[in-house]
This record gives C-alpha cells, structure tokens and sequence, in this order.
C-alpha cells in the first residue's frame, strides 16, 4: 500500500534527482530497520486508485524537473500497488532528453522472485539488501527459510542485465568481518556491493534497541579490503 510521497531526493537513486514513494507492510522484522511505522501496515484488500493517481498527478507537474522515482518501504513487491503503479510511470513523459520516460528505481529485501521478474521490464535499477550471511538470515529477519526466498533472486538479478545494487546495512551484532568476507566470495569481485554504515535513528529502530555501529574509519577499512563502495560515513 502506497503510503507516503517524498517529492523530491538527490540520495534515493544514485546520479539522480528523484520522487520516493513508500510502501507499506513488510514479511521481514528486522530490528534494526530505520523505518518501523512502515512495518506492520497491512494492504487493503484491493488497489486503491486514488493513491496510484495522487502518484501520477504529482509526477506530472514535475516533468523536466525530476529525473525518475524510488520505489521503496517497507516492502515494494507486497503491494498490489506496485504493478499499476510503475505502468503508469512509464506512460509519462518527461520534458527534456528527447522526451524520455521517468527513471524508476525499487528497493527490495528479494523476497519475492515472481513479483520482481512481473515488475521488471518497467525498472531501471534494482536495489536489494543482503541482510547477513545465510546461516544468521532466517533470525535477523525473523522470518524462516528466508535466505531460501532470497538467494534466487540475487542469482536473478546478476543476470538480468538491469543495473544493480546489493547493500548491506553493517553492525557489529550481526556482521563479523569474516560474515562480510564470505558474502564477497559468494557474490563475486566483480559484483556491485555496497556497505552502509548503520546511524541509530532519532525516532527509534523496529525492535527499540540502541545498536552499536563499527567506526567509520574500520567499515571504510573494510570497505578498501573488500573492493566495495562505502555508504554513510561521516
């Protein structure tokens, strides 16, 4: 269910100027997660026409003056939203680059393969997390078999010749520098992987914790070791 409407962002898509649309409603409980009003809200039993086209009417007084949207939650590919939704963003056309369609971008945990393969002739760039390593998956998330929900669709994603991001949120309670060197052997040097530094947000995470994040100068370590770009260092 669309949710909220950020009209505009230079951080959500990389090399972009973009609108971010929030989903709502999550299959992961991650305690960490910086955004947990998002979590819990459920999806109406049916599209909702009226938060598609508050989308569309938006994003029409904006061409030429945004380069595309970010789609991200909570989860984007439980919405019955998402497919209509990214449809009609491609029907608009933009005042500039020869009239070119928005840009769309969606975040996603990679939990639904089916969904993601629907969506994806209307994306232009994929970013999924990669929680932890497999065997630390099914309790971070708290949801069982979840690396199995998962590890297809990474698969999927390296080939699908969409451009892509895998990111991994890193704190010193769910990632061993060995963790992170085992998810770079599996993904591949040549992979694009991301790390971000964790920020204990001011309103609070899902689970009310206070986690400890690694110093800026160990993850950017790390980063240099792991041949992987670093986000959110101060």
């Amino acid at each position: 269910m669309i949710v909220a409407l950020e009209p505009f962002s230079m951080v959500d898509y990389p090399g972009h100027i973009v609108a971010t649309v929030f989903f709502g409603g999550c299959n992961f409980r991650c305690g960490y997660c910086h955004n947990p009003a998002l979590v819990d809200i459920k999806e109406k039993s049916q599209t909702s026409p009226s938060n598609i086209q508050g989308v569309i009417d938006f994003l029409q007084t904006r061409k030429g003056l945004l380069d595309g949207v970010c789609l991200t939650g909570g989860e984007p590919l439980l919405s019955s939203e998402l497919l209509p939704l990214v449809k009609k963003i491609k029907e608009i056309k933009r005042e500039r680059e020869n009239k070119a369609e928005f840009k769309i971008k969606l975040d996603t945990n990679g939990s639904n393969l089916a969904k993601l393969q629907e969506v994806a002739p209307y994306l232009d760039y994929i970013a999924m997390d990669i929680k932890a390593i497999p065997e630390k998956y099914a309790e971070l998330t708290g949801l069982k078999n979840s690396w199995e929900k998962v590890v297809g669709t990474i698969e999927w994603i390296k080939e699908s010749n969409i451009p892509y991001e895998f990111r991994t949120t890193v704190l010193p309670v769910w990632h061993t520098f060995e963790d992170l060197e085992s998810i770079r052997k599996y993904l591949g040097l040549d992979t694009n992987w991301i790390l971000q530094q964790f920020r204990q947000p001011p309103d609070g995470v899902l689970d009310r914790k206070e986690y400890e994040a690694y110093p800026d100068a160990w993850l950017k370590e790390i980063g240099e070791k792991l041949n992987c770009k670093v986000r959110g260092l101060h």
